[in-house]
């Protein structure tokens, strides 16, 4: 029997399915949002799509954009402490 590992339940895909971020936002009753990148996602304004419809929306956020490719053990320890601060 295969194992089955469910990270999410929802999930948008297609062109306009980042507009959803707010729906989901607002349907949660989520006042702050932990948004989880890398460095090179910010450099290249990859993870500014999602923060700035954040700011539009006057939704508050912490960005944490130490994550690297293939993470550590150690990295998503830190990952995770630096969820709990926020």
């Amino acid at each position: 029997m295969a194992d089955r590992i469910v990270l999410n339940s929802i999930s948008y895909h297609g062109a306009g399915a980042i507009n959803e971020i707010i729906g989901e936002i607002n349907r949660g009753g989520y006042t702050h949002i932990f948004v989880c990148t890398d460095p090179d996602l910010v450099k290249f304004g990859v993870t500014a799509k999602v923060t700035d419809l954040l700011q539009k929306n006057n939704i508050k956020f912490t960005v944490y954009d130490k994550i690297k490719p293939n993470p550590t053990i150690q990295n998503v320890q830190d990952g995770v402490a630096a969820f709990k601060e926020c």
